[in-house]
């Protein structure tokens, strides 16, 4: 197939290469003089699509035992909500093994996957449910600060 282009088109075409375009410099990344409102509102729209976007893949298995069976928002917090299916563990024996096992794990998968939201000032919660009696077992929150700086 052959394509014709007219000469003006190519001169123009040319032209805009050979102008040097000003490089892109994102306020939000440079601190600039964005308001501290703006970056609220901007934060609170970015957790919204999160929110969107994981909404439609639910439920998603994590693993043998979790399920992500929700995400929601409460300003700019980030809540996923999973079920573990504990088998025949009782509420109270997944609560502890949660505080003491799998809550400083999972603080430490949150800090390293979700560093971005956490430096936007998006902070994070994860909300474990029993699967048999859907109380709640284990809550991990987790913010900036309470990640180890890098």
């Amino acid at each position: 197939m052959i394509f014709k282009i007219s000469r003006g088109l190519l001169l123009s075409g040319m032209l805009a290469l050979a102008v040097p375009m000003k490089p892109f410099t994102p306020s939000l990344q440079l601190g600039g003089d964005m308001s501290v409102e703006m970056l609220r509102k901007q934060n609170l729209q970015v957790v919204h699509k999160a929110v969107e976007g994981l909404r439609e893949t639910l439920p998603r298995k994590v693993d043998f035992y979790t399920t992500l069976v929700g995400v929601d928002s409460n300003g700019t917090q980030l809540i996923y909500t999973f079920e573990v299916d504990g088998g025949p563990k009782s509420d109270e024996t997944l609560r502890k093994e949660g505080k003491e096992r799998m809550a400083p794990r999972v603080k430490q998968g949150i800090c390293q996957s979700a560093e971005r939201f956490l430096k936007a000032g998006i902070s994070i919660r994860y909300r474990y449910l029993s699967h048999t009696s859907k109380a709640e077992i284990l809550q991990v929150d987790v913010a900036e600060k309470d990640c180890p700086s890098r």
